[in-house]
């Protein structure tokens, strides 16, 4: 299980002209929720980005600490507001995951290997889910799930419930659920060009002979 640890500062100001203000000075707005209540917090931007570049496409655990002296929590990343025209980040929700206590969460599937029927039998693979819901306690958490597709054949499929689950993880997906294919391309076959019938010139001579009495009376006219 990753973690990164983030400080926060408890945020006394709220709305949009304090946010803005906030975010001037280089700290973004965020707010954790869950069982122990609702904080709103401010956090330094580039230690921010920095998390969510280390947390991107994987499921990390956050410890957050506090101004004001109270314990630490751990919680997952929620939700990140951008700036639709920067793509900067202005406003980050955290979930609160309580230790000891089993945990929800989303995490990413990793497709690996190169498939027996991409590599001899002219298949290529077809992802039908990207991510899986799991149950576990937080010292349990994979970062995502690993699913091999190496013994793959054109025609098979990998379900959930042909993947085994890390120790101390429980799908909660369903698990009949395809997650990936390995389908045969289909190659295109051109058609060749119908024979003309018995008696009928070919379209390129048909325009050779039209063209032929055109030029003659051309000729004629000079």
């Amino acid at each position: 299980m990753k973690q990164i640890n983030l400080n926060s500062t408890i945020r006394t100001q709220i709305g949009g002209n304090s946010a803005k203000r906030y975010r001037k000075s280089g700290q973004i707005p965020a707010v954790i929720y869950g069982e122990s209540g609702e904080k709103n917090l401010l956090i330094d931007e580039k230690s921010l980005v920095a998390a969510l570049k280390q947390v991107a496409g994987k499921a990390v655990l956050i410890e957050l600490a506090f101004s004001d002296g109270t314990e630490s929590r751990y919680a997952m990343l929620k939700d990140v507001a951008r700036n639709p025209l920067t793509s900067a980040v202005e406003h980050v929700d955290f979930i609160e995951v309580v230790r000891g206590k089993p945990m929800h969460a989303t995490l990413p599937l990793h497709f690996f290997g190169e498939s027996y029927g991409v590599k001899n039998e002219n298949g290529v693979i077809e992802i039908h889910e990207h991510e899986v819901r799991v149950k576990c306690r937080p010292r349990d958490l994979p970062e995502l799930i690993e699913i091999d597709v190496t013994n793959l054949k054109v025609g098979e499929a990998i379900h959930l419930k042909d993947v085994k689950a890390p120790e101390g993880v429980e799908f909660e997906s369903d698990l009949e659920g395809v997650l990936c294919t390995c389908n045969l391309v289909e190659e295109e076959v051109e058609e060749p060009a119908p024979a003309p019938a018995e008696g009928e010139a070919p379209a390129a001579d048909a325009a050779k002979d039209a063209a032929a009495p055109a030029k003659g009376a051309a000729s004629a006219k000079k």
